[in-house]
């Protein structure tokens, strides 16, 4: 597949590729019947740069950033799951590891749908995710917060191969990136453009955000409450007492 046109970075500086509308969301785990698996996903608030080779460094980074989210722990919580139990991966391909593979979205993987941490659907499974176009996009970041606009480094092609081409995250000898916009619901989500840095420097001074995506979450069952041991004695009391008031009456 033809990567994307290259676009020049200059410095550090990462040109807006547009400006979200979206308003001020908030953490609305999706409502589903308990039993029921999905995954979240979101842009990270806070940047990196995409120099290293090793995809580990950059499941680190989305999974340090939900783990630190205080939003999001409190919403996990409350819905009855364990935060620290869930792990992030990055939607992102190096040379090596392509998106697909490093967050177990393959068409052989287990699927289940995909939303974003306020609740709106991005996806309905892996094969969804992976067909050139998402529903929403994913532009609200691990506290709720929109956060769209901005070049989010996948080194991906829309159908979750590596870019190639020396675009892939990493691989900064040849000073490019292929990098999504996380305001797009087109393929642009994940392969806006290629852009490449005009200094010497190359990309190892620009910073990006990141794609996260969890592992696969299922809603709790809801507990079943049986009697305390006190209560339940209380009950047989109380019916042996109504049951001898009954005979009682009947004798006179």
């Amino acid at each position: 597949m033809k990567l994307p046109i290259i676009g020049i970075l200059s410095g550090v500086a990462l040109a807006t590729l547009g400006i979200s509308s979206a308003a001020q969301a908030a953490i609305l785990l999706p409502s589903l019947t308990p039993g029921s698996q999905y995954r979240l996903v979101f842009v990270t608030s806070g940047t990196r740069d995409a120099t290293s080779t090793n995809i580990a460094d950059y499941n680190q980074f989305v999974n340090n950033a939900a783990q630190a989210s205080t939003n999001l722990n409190t919403a996990l919580t409350t819905a009855g799951l364990t935060p620290s139990a869930i792990n992030w991966t990055a939607i992102g391909s190096t040379g090596t590891v392509n998106a697909r593979l490093n967050t177990a979205t393959r068409a052989i993987d287990p699927s289940v749908p995909i939303y974003r941490v306020d609740g709106a659907q991005v996806a309905t499974g892996n094969v969804d995710l992976w067909d050139g176009s998402i529903q929403t996009p994913i532009n609200i970041n691990e506290g709720g917060e929109a956060n769209g606009g901005g070049g989010v480094a996948t080194g991906t092609l829309r159908s979750g191969s590596t870019a190639g081409d020396g675009a892939e995250i990493g691989n900064w000898q040849n000073r490019k990136l292929l990098i999504g916009t996380s305001i797009s619901t087109s393929p642009g989500w994940i392969e806006a453009l290629v852009v490449q840095n005009d200094t010497a420097g190359g990309l190892t001074d620009s910073l990006f955000s990141f794609y996260g995506i969890s592992s696969i979450v299922t809603v709790p069952t809801a507990p079943t409450t049986t009697p305390e041991p006190s209560s339940l004695l209380s009950f047989i009391t109380l019916g042996g007492l109504i049951l001898g008031g009954a005979v009682r009456g009947v004798r006179k």
